[in-house]
This record gives structure tokens, C-alpha cells and sequence, in this order.
């Protein structure tokens, strides 16, 4: 899975459906860095959601 920050907050790539962040080619990541906030719409697994 791969990452971007914007604003120092970690999306994931491809950005998920309930999150309003756009990725505007950012370094994408493979890693999660510290001192940064995880969006909780894309870093969450929400009730009743699949994982793909």
C-alpha cells in the first residue's frame, strides 16, 4: 500500500471514497513516518467495510 502527507496529516494511494483529500503528486510512501496524524478516513477500517 502506498502513502502520501498533505498537511501533515498520512492519506492513503489511492485516496478512499469518504475522504476529502486529493492527491496533488505528492512523494508517495511506502513506509508510515512518525510525527505525522493518520487520517481517520483512510487509515481507519470503518464497520461493515471490506477490506480489497
Amino acid at each position: 500500500m502506498l502513502y502520501f502527507i498533505k498537511q501533515n496529516t498520512i492519506h492513503t494511494y489511492p485516496v478512499a471514497k469518504r475522504c476529502t483529500a486529493a492527491y496533488e503528486r505528492e512523494q508517495l510512501r511506502d513506509t508510515v513516518p512518525y510525527q505525522v496524524q493518520e487520517c481517520p478516513y483512510c487509515m481507519k477500517l470503518w464497520p461493515g467495510e471490506k477490506e480489497d
